[in-house]
């Protein structure tokens, strides 16, 4: 059978609290440097403010994507995963929603725990995988759970 529903989701780090945190710190360095560039030490903030730019600019472009469809669960995790990753129907044994704690795994990220492999970026769902030939276990996380719920219960009783 022939299904064409297809489910995305594209999730980044980025939050307001994650930006305005950014922004107090930009903020303490810029006003660092203003009142020590009479000591010659503006050097010293322009070397600080590129590694901010740079972990900031890193933060701003990490996407996590994920498409399921008739030939199984994909995800992209840029700057990590360059090309998409596939798990197809025929390889998973169970696929489910699950509540899960960043601490699982390390916090989130591409992660690696006691738990399996995690590809996350935020929030406290995610869908559990676990693989047919060698029972190992990946988690992709979602913000969408109850959706991917009803996509995963119909793939898995076509499959």
């Amino acid at each position: 059978m022939k299904n064409n529903l297809i489910y995305r989701e594209s999730q980044s780090f980025i939050t307001w609290w994650l930006c305005l945190l950014y922004l107090l710190i930009l903020g303490a360095g810029v006003y660092t440097a203003w009142s020590n560039s009479n000591h010659g030490k503006i050097g010293e903030f322009s070397i600080g403010a590129l590694i901010g730019l740079a972990v900031f600019a890193i933060v701003f472009l990490t996407r996590l994507r994920s498409r399921i469809d008739e030939e199984g669960i994909h995800i992209r995790f840029f700057p990590f995963i360059w090309k998409e990753k596939t798990w197809r129907w025929d390889e998973i044994g169970d696929a489910y929603v699950k509540r899960y704690s960043p601490w699982e795994y390390g916090g989130w990220g591409y992660r690696f725990g006691r738990g399996g492999t995690a590809f996350t970026t935020k929030g406290s769902h995610g869908i559990q995988l676990v693989i047919r030939r060698n029972g190992a276990k990946t988690l992709i996380g979602t913000q969408k759970p109850e959706e991917v719920n009803e996509i995963l219960k119909l793939y898995l009783q076509i499959n």
